[in-house]
């Protein structure tokens, strides 16, 4: 059901027919690999893991911050409008993607299309809502929507993170994670 539920969305994901700014065509690569990569493959990250395996790995000590100094493999990922970063914690159902530039208006429109309507039988919830203030990235704002099925333990949720400031270190991430039993 997850596979089906993340091909979906996968299919679903935002085409541009008019001139888009650099910072909205960054936040449109985030979305397509954040949807391609975490969203559909999150029910098999292992699988994710095995097929990204010959591809080149950040160095230990580039990695650490985008697995949040945990055990885990971070790759670097190169698009026409920017690079990212896709971060898998190893031992954990939790997949990430980080955008050094990105219109960060554009990363949440985008972002909230892909995750507020689940394909049935899903239901969807914001979770969170929250502005904070971070001494690396300036003003944040982060939404999170969990999708449930009926009668079911585990849950998805889907969780952005943005930081509008040209100084921020990161402006914005992105993770997808499996939660519960």
């Amino acid at each position: 059901m997850l596979k089906l539920a993340a091909a979906i969305l996968a299919l679903g994901l935002v085409s541009t027919s008019c001139i888009a700014s650099e910072g909205e065509d960054q936040a449109n690569a985030f979305a397509n690999i954040y949807a391609s990569l975490c969203m559909k493959e999150l029910a098999n990250l292992a699988g994710l893991r095995a097929r990204l395996a010959p591809m080149p790995k950040l160095p230990l000590e580039k990695a650490a911050p985008f697995l949040a100094y945990q055990i885990g493999d971070a790759w670097p990922i190169s698009d026409k409008h920017g690079l990212f970063v896709l971060a898998l914690p190893a031992g954990k159902s939790v997949c990430m993607v980080y955008a050094r530039r990105a219109d960060t208006e554009a990363a949440k429109r985008l972002f909230t299309k892909l995750v507020a309507s689940p394909p049935a039988p899903f239901a969807a919830r914001q979770v969170r809502d929250e502005l904070d203030q971070t001494p690396t990235n300036g003003q944040t704002h982060t939404v999170a929507y969990e999708w449930t099925l009926p009668d079911a333990s585990r849950k998805m949720l889907f969780t952005l993170t943005t930081a509008p400031s040209e100084n921020a270190q990161l402006q914005v991430f992105g993770s997808a994670a499996i939660i519960g039993q």
